[in-house]
């Protein structure tokens, strides 16, 4: 049977046809199918800094975000994505096909997110604040500031159980995809990196670790005292100072630290006999650690106390400190304290009833 012109052109057509669906086919199969993995609706991956494309990919497949290990590796040559994967963390949502996954790694525009830091706030305070801003997870926070790791850097080992006090206050430009031991060990570095810039090295050297406790706590103090910088060198004085005649420190911010339920607007009597380490009306000397995360002014004023003979200070009730040499004084500088309560009372009690 012989073919004619017509024929053999409608057989190449068929041809053409035929090899236009399977490159479709496939180019779907390689880059638009969706794979579906289960469990959580997302999956948070880490890629190192330094990652050839191989260990990526048995990374993805390790987290079971990829259907075949060699499509995705076709699907990124052929897009010329193949060098172009960002080392960052990612969150990365079920059902995602080769190309929206790959589209996520090369992204330089993945939106970073700013987080602040307050001085003072506590491991439980970042804690609260990061599951909020970052969506991360308060209990899995905790769990990493006990990074032993992190701790034996500091040469502590044995003698904290977190991180308490030596995470760094301030403001960070984070991935929206950081992890919980990303965040901590962000914070740590920070930390580390300003000790080193503005106290020296010497506190991290080993040897120093008991030094550098002392300090941290003793700044930790300062700082829930007050946040009057031009204070801060001066309330360390006097808590040297008392120090050294062996008295108790008797702080209010390491009594707030441990009572239940607080920290609260203001300390009963009776807040002051509970029982703990950290409560300096009943033990002499500093307490087991850090109560926050100070900033550098209370680490620089812990480090460098202003030299005076104050053993006694009271709030004024206008934001800054009284100080006293002598008991008689600090009872006359806790009277002008009542009275200036009273008066601010009664002062918001006439605008209330205008």
């Amino acid at each position: 049977m012989e073919f004619s012109v017509f024929n053999i052109k409608r057989y190449y057509f068929y041809i053409f046809v035929l090899n236009i669906v399977m490159i479709s086919f496939s180019a779907y199969w390689i880059f638009l199918s969706k794979y579906y993995w289960d469990g959580p609706d997302e999956k948070k991956i880490s890629i190192t800094k330094g990652s050839g494309l191989n260990v990526i990919i048995d990374e993805l497949e390790k987290n079971n975000i990829i259907a075949d290990k060699s499509l995705f590796k076709i699907a990124a040559v052929l897009t010329f994505k193949d060098d172009k994967i960002i080392s960052n963390s990612y969150l990365l949502k079920n059902g995602m096909s080769n190309y929206d996954l790959l589209k996520i790694l090369t992204d330089n525009t993945v939106s970073l997110v700013k987080i602040t830091i307050p001085e003072g706030f506590t491991l439980k305070k970042i804690a609260s604040l990061a599951s909020s801003k970052l969506k991360l997870s308060e209990n899995k926070i905790l769990k990493e500031a006990e990074n032993d790791s992190l701790i034996n850097q500091l040469g502590l080992n044995n003698k904290i159980k977190n991180l308490e006090g030596f995470l760094f206050p301030g403001t960070y430009e984070v991935s929206q995809q950081i992890s919980e031991k990303e965040l901590i060990e962000t914070l740590f570095n920070g930390f580390e990196k300003n000790i080193i810039e503005n106290i020296g090295t010497d506190y991290i050297k080993e040897g120093n670790a008991d030094s550098l406790l002392k300090i941290i706590t003793l700044a930790s103090i300062i700082e829930g005292e007050t946040k009057i910088d031009d204070e801060k060198p001066v309330v360390s004085g006097v808590y040297h100072n008392r120090l050294r005649k062996n008295m108790k420190l008797e702080a209010d911010p390491t009594v707030q630290y441990v009572i239940p339920g607080g920290p609260k607007s203001r300390l009963l009597f009776e807040d002051l006999k509970y029982n703990s380490p950290y409560n300096t009306y009943q033990n002499k000397g500093l307490p087991p650690g850090p109560i926050n995360n100070p900033g550098l002014k209370s680490i620089q004023a812990a480090d460098n106390p202003a030299d005076h003979r104050y053993i006694f200070f009271v709030a004024t009730g206008e934001g800054g400190h009284n100080f006293s040499e002598t008991y008689d004084q600090h009872l006359n500088a806790i009277k002008e304290y009542k009275k200036k309560l009273k008066e601010n009372k009664q002062k918001k009690e006439k605008e209330i009833n205008k």
